[in-house]
């Protein structure tokens, strides 16, 4: 089976690197399936998830925010967070759920409501990821 080279690189490390046989990621238009000898195309990122194909085995991710790029060379995804859904404090997830939960509830000013409604969506996107 045919492969191409991916790297998923995040500001705290290279979370992942190798040849892969396929990438579906979530971008803000909706979840893109990559496959070997895929078109150039680069599209931002939202919050869901990523799920990497590797010898025929699938491995599922938490990513939030960045850019998918593919060209000739390979796949780069550079996201502002990513985790393995087996590395997810699903503990902490939910705390940060209530906490944007309680911010929501203040009814503050729209950029606060805004910056809870994404943690909100942030900490809802690694509990599903880590319950799959």
């Amino acid at each position: 089976m045919a492969t191409f080279h991916l790297k998923v690189l995040t500001a705290e490390r290279s979370f992942f690197e190798g040849d892969v046989d396929r990438l579906v990621v979530r971008t803000t238009e909706g979840d893109v399936g990559i496959l070997p000898r895929h078109i150039n195309y680069v599209a931002a990122l939202g919050i869901g998830g990523m799920t990497i194909t590797q010898n025929g085995t699938s491995r599922l991710a938490a990513v939030s925010g960045g850019f998918v790029e593919v060209s000739q060379d390979g796949t780069t995804v550079l996201a502002r967070t990513c985790e393995w859904a087996d590395e997810i404090d699903v503990n902490r997830a939910r705390a940060a759920q209530e906490r944007a939960k309680q911010l929501l509830a203040h009814k503050e000013s729209t950029q606060k409501q805004e910056l809870a409604e994404i943690r909100l969506k942030k900490a809802l996107n690694r509990i599903r990821i880590a319950e799959k």
